[in-house]
Parts: C-alpha cells; structure tokens; sequence
C-alpha cells in the first residue's frame, strides 16, 4: 500500500484535494494483501452466518465455526483472519463476539505457534560467503541487511538502493514498506553499524547506479523466488531439518543482537517491536530454540570454509 501523506494544516483546499485523491478511508491502515487474506477467510465463514437473526445469534454461529475448523486441523491464522475480516468488513461487530474471540483465545492457549527458528550468525556469514562466490550478488546482500537489521522478508524484499544512506563504515537503511510504518503512517529506519555489511551496501548501491536500477527494488524477482533461494543455501549447508525460513534472519539478528549487548530495550528498539512484552517474548522463544539447532560436522565444516572468506576483515 503507497505511504500516505501528511496533511499540513496550512495547505489550502486545492492542495488538500490534490493529496487525499485516490485515498479511500476505509482501506487506509490495512494492505492491499492484508485485506485479500481478510476477504478470503471471511468467505469462508459467510455461509455459516448469512442467516445470523441478531448479533448474538451471530456470535454463536462463529463460534460453532471456530469449532469446526479445530477439529478439522485448519490452521490458527485463518480464523484469525476472519474475525479481524469480520470486523474489517463489518464494523458494527466490534467487541460485540466475547464467545468468539474466547474460544480463539483458547485454541491459541493451547497451540503454540510454528516460529521460524534464528539462524545462527556463522551459518548466515557462511550463506553470504557462499552467494558472493556463486554469482548471487543481491541474494547475498539481502540475507546481509535481514540479518543485520532484523528486516522482515516483505521488508527486505522492498528495499531499493536509493533507501540506503551509506557514510563510511555505517549507514541506514529507510524502509519503504514496513508494518509498523503502514500502521502509523511513518517512515521506519534501521542504522547500519557492521563495517561488513556497510561495504556490500556500498557495492550493491554503486552497481545499481551503474545499471540505472537505483529507484528498483533490490530483489527484482517474486517473493517465492526469493524463499525457494534461500531454501537452496539452507540445502547448501545441510541444514534443512533444522525447519530454517526467510523468517529466521530477523529472528536470529535479533537472537544475536541480545545475546551480544544484553539489553532488551535497545533490542527492541532496533527490532521496532510495539512493546517490550512482545520483544521479551520473541527473544526468550528464540533462545530456547538455539540448543536444539544441532549442526552436523559436515554443516560445521561448509560453515568454516565458507566463512574463511572474512577472515581477513
């Protein structure tokens, strides 16, 4: 979803009108691919309660349907999704489904959700060492940034060149597409300490000029391009038990993060969590899982040849 404006109070009516054109209210705040998720699950769930006689009829209905989607194994999310749906679509049902969203409460008590696990900062190094000797220049630097800068897979995915501010040894990244940012209508920015991964930035940004693709997201292929890649580097690695996904550089540059300054705070900030309840939640589920992400000593020997490549950094 584009960023929306900010309307200046000095602005006159001509220039308020040039800015707010195209902008639907009821759409704002939610993506385009938020509300395709919504609509897909709220049509499920519409055969159930089209003849709901009264909001409590309602809530009864939904609730015999969450029901039914436990025992039939569907996943948690798709119920999730039709109950923010519901109250997308229809606002009048706001607060007013308590049987509902307990028995949702409930089935998420009880099931602890599928997390990506972190991925370990040496397995990351040696997965860019390996990009940037099989001519995977872009993939490599992105898995770099996601990891460094906790990116989420949609965030590093939008990432142009012209969003990296480079100076010296350091930088930030803008992220142009962002959860927090579409939420609050801002521009969220992460800073770039790692000399490392500020040079292959820095190599990544030059080449793009050169190419006239400065304006271009860095990753010009799918999103599904870009899992089945890094699937391909965890196969690499003989690591595709372990249940590694795009979702683990962010997990594990956060894991690492921690683990190296101890403050949760700063991690969370850096991380651009909503609040420290979530942060600490996130951070102690993935330390939990670090002593079950057991290498082979064949991983562990890819991972020292690859990583010999910064030896000299």
């Amino acid at each position: 979803m584009p960023r929306l404006p900010s309307f200046a109070g000095t602005r006159n009516r001509r220039a308020r009108q040039h800015a707010r054109k195209g902008i639907v209210l009821r759409d704002v705040g939610v993506t385009k691919a938020t509300q395709v998720r919504y609509y897909n699950a709220v049509s499920l769930l519409c055969k159930t309660v089209e003849d709901a006689s009264d909001m409590e009829d309602l809530d009864e209905q939904v609730g015999d349907w969450i029901q039914l989607q436990f025992a039939k194994g569907a996943p948690l999310n798709v119920v999730a999704d039709a109950l923010s749906g519901l109250h997308f679509f229809v606002p009048t049902t706001k607060k007013r489904l308590p049987l509902s969203w307990r028995l949702f409460g409930t089935w998420r008590r009880m099931e602890v959700p599928s997390r990506a696990p972190p991925l370990p900062e040496d397995l990351m190094w040696a997965m860019v060492s390996y990009c940037l000797q099989h001519e995977r220049f872009d993939l490599g630097c992105l898995v770099a940034l996601a990891f460094h800068c906790f990116l989420r897979t949609g965030e590093a995915l939008a990432v142009r060149p012209c969003d990296l501010l480079l100076k010296g040894n350091k930088g930030i990244v803008h992220l142009p597409k962002s959860k927090g940012g579409t939420r609050h209508n801002i521009q969220e920015s992460v800073t770039i300490y790692s000399e490392t991964v500020a040079i292959l930035m820095d190599e990544l940004v030059q080449s793009k000029r050169r190419q006239g693709l400065s304006r271009v997201p860095i990753w010009m292929h799918s999103g599904t391009k870009f899992r089945e890649e890094f699937l391909h580097l965890v196969r690499v690695f003989k690591v595709a038990h372990l249940g590694f996904r795009g979702y683990s550089l962010r997990r594990g540059g956060a894991t690492a993060y921690f683990q190296q300054c101890g403050l949760m705070e700063k991690t969370l900030l850096r991380g651009r969590w909503a609040s420290i309840a979530v942060a600490r939640l996130y951070l102690c589920d993935a330390l939990a899982q670090l002593p079950a992400l057991i290498a082979s000593s064949e991983t562990k020997m890819l991972i020292t040849q690859f990583r010999a490549f910064w030896s000299t950094d």
